[in-house]
């Protein structure tokens, strides 16, 4: 009985150890086949659609580094080839509040100059383009580098004096609209009439957007910038009117439409009714959303890109302002980067996005009680200018708009590694899902002819085999919290190396 029971506990001993080892191979098997080497695929032959470029807006650092002796520094940094080489700059055509002496506005930077002032001996309104000229001056400097081959005039508001509760910074209640339709004619006339001001001057105006983030509730008695909110039909009948003006004063300009600050159900509704409206579309030249709120979650902006083919599949997309929100990643840490850079990568990837812009260029300091800057910039400076500093996000941006200019083609690209990393936040008041891929990716095709991939690693130490056809050298560019932007190599193709926690840039030449 003794060794019927040993050979018994000898058998189940040999089973548990069959199946630890089992249990241990399939485990090392998952290890093996979440991180072993990436084999990416491009497809250099068939383009998704051609890249018009990358931007920041100057809203509203521009009207105070302009008088700074920091501005051409500055403009060289964002707009240059040796800096940024951004080939989009939005300018804030200001709605006055810093001439309206009953703006509830209390931070400078966020207070616009505006054209349309009032003249004291005339008891009217009118255009003084004199003023405004810390702005001016920066988009002066901006375009001397030669690069900036299109300008943007967006408005957060109409002017002060056109709306309901006599401030750009929203009705006096949230939700309600602040500019009333009697006066949509004047502010088609007011926003083309600085348009055409800017066309005299030779500045390359493509595109005008009067209608920014309509669906947030811009009002009540706290607003901290200017802003004004829109119902559906509102925005409609709104552009209808900007595209039977443009058409009857046979400007070069199109409708950039309508700014939704973020992805979702509304955005497809509007997107979906302005696409459809014939009188709006023979001036539209974009249909624009913001990237916030969407961050972290890859299916979103999966099922936006998908919902956009189907429904508005000859129209550009762009995404022409994002930041974190909330900006929780700190100036200096790799973290804020690459967050930067997987929205990037997935706005381009995914929702096939013509253009990509930053919020702003320029933020001022956000220093927290634990001594860190949390402000949302490329650059950071302090309130009057006299300093600034480059925030590693800054080097995010690089990756891309210093490799891939306008003009280059969108490319498909496949790989054998199915990475994608879910999880839930810590709030139990949450439900949703978050899931991005632990590395994101973009390439493009430029017009010299040269193959560009990006890569943005927020996972251990990566290794990645590229196949891409008619190539024989490639150089390699990386950005880590302790380096930004160093030509790591330059020679014959072979496999990437990605530090942990990384941003790479692969030029195939």
């Amino acid at each position: 009985m003794k060794n019927k029971k040993k050979a018994i506990i000898c058998s189940i001993s040999v089973l548990l150890a069959a199946v630890l080892i089992c249990v241990g191979a399939f485990a090392a098997y998952r290890k093996y086949r979440e991180h072993r080497p990436i084999k990416i695929t491009v497809d250099t032959k068939n383009s998704v659609g051609t890249f018009d470029g990358f931007g920041a807006s100057a809203c509203w650092w521009a009207q105070v580094c302009g008088g700074s002796d920091k501005a051409e520094e500055v403009a060289k940094l964002l707009f240059s080839k040796d800096g940024l080489a951004l080939n989009i700059y939005r300018y804030n055509i200001g709605a006055g509040e810093a001439d309206n002496v009953n703006s509830i506005i209390n931070n400078s930077w966020r207070a616009t100059e505006s054209f349309y002032v009032w003249n004291e001996e005339k008891g009217e309104y009118e255009y003084d383009f004199t003023r405004d000229a810390n702005s001016q001056k920066m988009l002066d400097l901006a375009l001397s580098y030669g690069v900036v081959d299109t300008v943007v005039l967006f408005a957060n508001s109409p002017h002060y004096s056109m709306t309901v509760s006599g401030k750009a910074s929203g009705g006096d209640e949230e939700y309600v609209s602040n500019l009333p339709k009697e006066n949509y004619g004047a502010y088609v006339d007011y926003f083309l009439t600085i348009t055409q001001y800017f066309l005299d001057k030779g500045v390359p105006v493509k595109y005008i957007s009067p209608v920014n983030e309509p669906q947030w509730g811009w009002g009540g008695g706290n607003a901290s910038q200017e802003g004004c909110h829109y119902t559906s039909e509102e925005i409609y009948e709104l552009y209808r009117l900007f595209a039977q003006e443009i058409q009857k004063r046979n400007m070069p300009v199109k409708l950039s439409a309508p700014e939704s600050g973020a992805i979702g159900e509304e955005t497809k509704e509007w997107f979906k009714a302005i696409y459809s409206d014939e009188t709006i579309r023979k001036s539209l030249g974009t249909l624009s959303y913001h990237s916030y709120w969407s961050d972290d979650f890859i299916d979103r902006k999966d099922d936006f890109g998908k919902w956009l083919k189907e429904n508005v599949p000859d129209v550009k997309i762009e995404m022409s302002e994002w930041c974190q929100l909330p900006c929780i990643a700190d100036t200096k840490s790799i973290f804020g980067a690459l967050t930067q850079a997987r929205v990037i990568a997935n706005d381009i990837s995914l929702c096939n996005a013509s253009s990509w812009s930053a919020w702003v260029g320029v933020n001022q300091k956000g220093v927290a009680e634990d001594g860190k800057d949390y402000s949302d910039g490329l650059i950071v400076a302090s309130n009057d200018f006299s300093s600034y500093e480059i925030a590693i996000r800054y080097y995010a941006l690089a990756h891309f708009s210093k490799f891939i200019p306008a003009g280059s083609s969108q490319l498909n690209l496949t790989r054998n590694v199915n990475d994608l990393k879910t999880w839930k936040s810590g709030d139990p008041q949450d439900k949703d899902i978050r899931n991005i891929y632990e590395v994101s990716t973009a390439a493009f095709k430029t017009p010299d002819g040269k193959i560009v991939c990006v890569l943005v690693n927020e996972d251990d130490e990566r290794k990645v085999k590229f196949d891409v056809d008619g190539v024989s050298k490639m150089q390699i560019y990386t950005t880590t919290e302790n380096e930004q932007m160093v030509n790591t190599y330059n020679g014959k193709i072979k496999t990437v190396v990605m530090p942990k926690w990384s941003i790479t840039t692969v030029v195939f030449e």
